[in-house]
């Protein structure tokens, strides 16, 4: 397939989406498993040539592993995303996937993208 911002999702990559969402709310809490399936929907990526979207996806479940959280960006606080519970901010972010090739998502999924890739490079503590 060729790459082109305009590719959005599959029906396999909004299944995953819809399944992360769901254990999310059954779990309260990212588990190995949904880290499992993250690296699975990232595969889906991968066929769809969607780099930022693989890459992005790749720092999340890292960082996810790290920290447990995504809540800990300045990000959230810069663009005032108001965060109610412990995952709010992977569910917003899980929220963005389902329309990658939103522009507006396309920009907040960069904008963390840079954050999570600061944190993973050591350049800003996470707690920044």
């Amino acid at each position: 397939m060729k790459k082109t911002e305009k590719v959005s999702s599959t029906p396999q990559i909004q299944a995953h989406l819809k399944s992360l969402l769901a254990a999310l709310a059954e779990n309260k809490a990212v588990t190995p498993e949904m880290i499992k399936e993250m690296k699975e929907m990232r595969e889906r990526f991968i066929e769809i040539e969607q780099p930022t979207i693989v890459k992005s996806i790749r720092l999340v479940y890292e960082h996810l592993a790290a920290y447990e959280t995504i809540n800990n960006l300045s990000y959230w606080e810069a663009e005032e995303v108001e965060l109610d519970d412990d995952n709010a901010g992977y569910e917003y972010y899980l929220g963005l996937l389902k329309n990658p090739a939103n522009k507006y998502n396309r920009e907040e999924i960069k904008e963390i993208n840079v954050q999570l890739k600061a944190i993973a490079d050591g350049i800003v503590d996470e707690e920044e």
